[in-house]
């Protein structure tokens, strides 16, 4: 039996990813604050660590008949990068400008009663210009230095350090600006009562609430995959390189 109390939130759904649905009900935050263990992770929220082990314990038991999802933490950094551009990334270009318009028309329709859709607004535009230059320097820098290792790797060739130094500058980098990212989408859940629809709203109003939830969690499991999982695969990659 697992010491789940002890094990790092991040852990625990690196391991399986069905947790993080369990994390979300208790508002715990598995991607940017993940590296703390799981009874640390309750105290502040005030809520019973048991009742959460009790339902991960519950998957573990149904594992056998469902299966533990994906594995991701089985895929190599270059598959899983390229699983990153491919799926995650071109998920937030195409959702941008789609959920840019919505709110430009239910903040012009909607605005004077509910004034909080400005800041939900002003919260989003921010974050879609962040993430945009984000996921460039991923593309452009990051993600084809680990194909560049790699084939150092397989080679057996000598490692020659990057221009940055270390794979450990543009990872701490990103990880702070994941950080803040993940800040932005907490104050626009808060904004919208945790993405509830009011009672005045009309179809747009829900479409733009929807799609901003859908947001959300696709950039939860983005940083999971580049925080907990892509990361340490390439520092410890470079720190087997560089022995």
């Amino acid at each position: 039996m697992r010491n789940y109390n002890n094990m790092t939130v991040a852990e625990i759904v690196t391991r399986d990813y069905r947790t993080a649905e369990i994390f979300r009900t208790y508002d715990i935050d598995f991607c940017c604050r993940g590296k703390i263990s799981l009874a640390e992770a309750c105290i502040p929220l005030k809520i019973s660590s048991k009742k959460v082990i009790e339902k991960i314990e519950q998957l573990d038991k149904d594992a056998n008949d469902k299966g533990a999802g994906i594995q991701y933490n089985e895929w190599s950094p270059s598959f899983l990068a390229d699983y990153i551009q491919n799926t995650h990334h071109t998920f937030v270009k195409n959702s941008i400008p789609v959920i840019a318009a919505y709110l430009d028309k239910i903040v012009s329709v909607h605005g004077e009663n509910h004034p909080e859709l400005h800041k939900v607004q002003a919260l989003f535009l921010a974050s879609a210009n962040e993430l945009s230059e984000h996921m460039k320097r991923e593309e452009l820098v990051l993600f084809p230095y680990i194909k560049q290792m790699i084939e150092v790797k397989k080679d057996k060739r000598k490692y020659e350090k990057p221009g940055f130094g270390s794979v450990l500058n543009p990872i701490s980098q990103l990880i702070s600006e994941h950080t803040n990212e993940g800040s932005r989408f907490w104050e626009i859940a808060a904004l919208t009562n945790n993405y509830t629809i009011p009672k005045d709203a009309c179809n747009t109003y829900m479409v733009t609430i929807s799609k901003l939830n859908e947001f959300e969690r696709d950039l939860h499991l983005h940083i999971h995959l580049e925080n907990n999982i892509l990361f340490p695969k390439i520092i410890e990659l470079e720190n087997l390189l560089l022995s």
